[in-house]
């Protein structure tokens, strides 16, 4: 006889008790999906966005409490081209704005000539001339806006005409708009600022020319950081709050699905003191009562975790449909999370079923009958 069919047996005979605890490690491991998908997805966009764009490096403002608060002066580009290795150095001024009647998108504003234009695709219409008062929307925004070449939406509480609609391959990018630095530096208050820099440089994947530039550029000032496109988001607060919040979850879901596990076979233990006495005396050996009961443990947190990731993935599911359609990004899993989530879950059955184990190896069989 082997421990699983006895532990499936004596969880089913309590199915209430079993069934809420099995609930318990589900909702947790699946909020631990759902909130680890997100951050995933968040960097994930980022990063095929400014793959697409042709970004190399970006220089930003180290330290900088949230990513669109971050302020540099336009001016430092020239000293940032003029490094060698560097082929071309194009500011961004990017935030998040109010567009149309109840929408938010990413708004960047780039320099005449910025290679962000060069390497933009236009479904239709044209690109704004230096300076002017006029914007391109990405193709995903523009569907949420109903707008199209010549409709005129409300950028920030003021009316831009638009000009041109672009077609990307990157969720983040097609969510977009962008318009003249200028422009967009007017409309912030923010004359001669920009939040970062965009660079190509001579030899992309080269470790050593790109450190060799990675180190030009920090030393120019002491505040500046050089990311790659992977790199983008690792400091932003948002993320790393997402991230730690997902790494809590982890932690209260090992706990919590513990003592739940623990406080259920505890509490079968002691009703089945007579029936593990009886086994001690017809020769189960204390190493097979303790498999039994840690199975039963097994059982629980195994099965939990597989539904904690089948309601993690519809969780997901749900919030790229519902929540994220059209933002720009989406959540995403992987092997990697569903793994951990498994893993989890099962390390908590295990250790929540030791106490109950170890104290049902402690019956004896006289005191077991003694009590029946």
């Amino acid at each position: 006889m082997n421990w699983f069919g006895p532990a499936l047996r004596n969880l089913w005979r309590r199915p209430g008790r079993s069934f809420f605890t099995l609930l318990g490690v589900t909702i947790a491991l699946a909020s631990f999906i759902a909130l680890t998908g997100l951050a995933r997805g968040m960097q994930l966009a980022a990063r095929e966005s400014l793959d697409e764009r042709g970004v190399h490096l970006l220089v930003i403002r180290r330290g900088s409490v949230e990513f669109f608060s971050a302020i540099l002066p336009q001016t430092l580009g020239e000293r940032i081209a003029a490094i060698p290795g560097v082929v071309a150095v194009s500011p961004e001024l990017s935030n998040l704005l109010p567009i149309g009647e109840d929408t938010h998108a990413l708004v960047a504003g780039w320099p005449a000539g910025g290679f962000q234009w060069e390497r933009l695709t236009l479904l239709r219409g044209r690109l704004p001339d230096p300076g002017e008062h006029g914007l391109v929307l990405g193709e995903a925004l523009a569907e949420a806006l109903h707008a199209d070449v010549g409709a005129v939406v409300e950028l920030n509480l003021e009316s831009f005409p638009v000009l041109g609609i672009a077609g990307f391959g990157a969720a983040l990018n097609r969510g977009m708009a962008m318009l003249p630095l200028p422009e967009l530096q007017r409309l912030l208050g923010r004359d001669g600022q920009v939040t970062l820099f965009h660079l190509r440089i001579e030899r992309p994947g080269d470790r050593a020319a790109e450190a060799a530039v990675r180190t030009a550029i920090q030393a120019l000032r002491r505040d500046l950081a050089v990311v790659t496109s992977d790199e983008v988001l690792s400091g932003n607060r948002s993320v790393a709050m997402l991230n730690a919040l997902a790494d809590a979850l982890a932690l209260a879901a090992l706990v919590l699905a513990g003592l739940s596990v623990l406080n259920t076979l505890a509490m079968s233990v002691e009703e089945r003191t007579r029936e593990i006495g009886v086994l001690a005396a017809i020769g189960w050996s204390r190493g097979r009562i303790l498999r039994l009961i840690l199975g039963e443990g097994a059982v629980l947190s195994a099965a939990g975790g597989v539904l904690g990731a089948v309601l993690g993935q519809v969780a997901l599911t749900v919030l790229n449909r519902l929540v994220l359609a059209g933002g720009g990004t989406r959540a995403v899993s992987g092997p990697g999370v569903l793994a951990a989530a498994l893993g989890f879950g099962l390390l908590a059955g295990v250790l929540g079923a030791l106490w109950p184990a170890w104290r049902a190896t402690r019956i004896s069989p006289a005191a077991a009958m003694r009590r029946g």
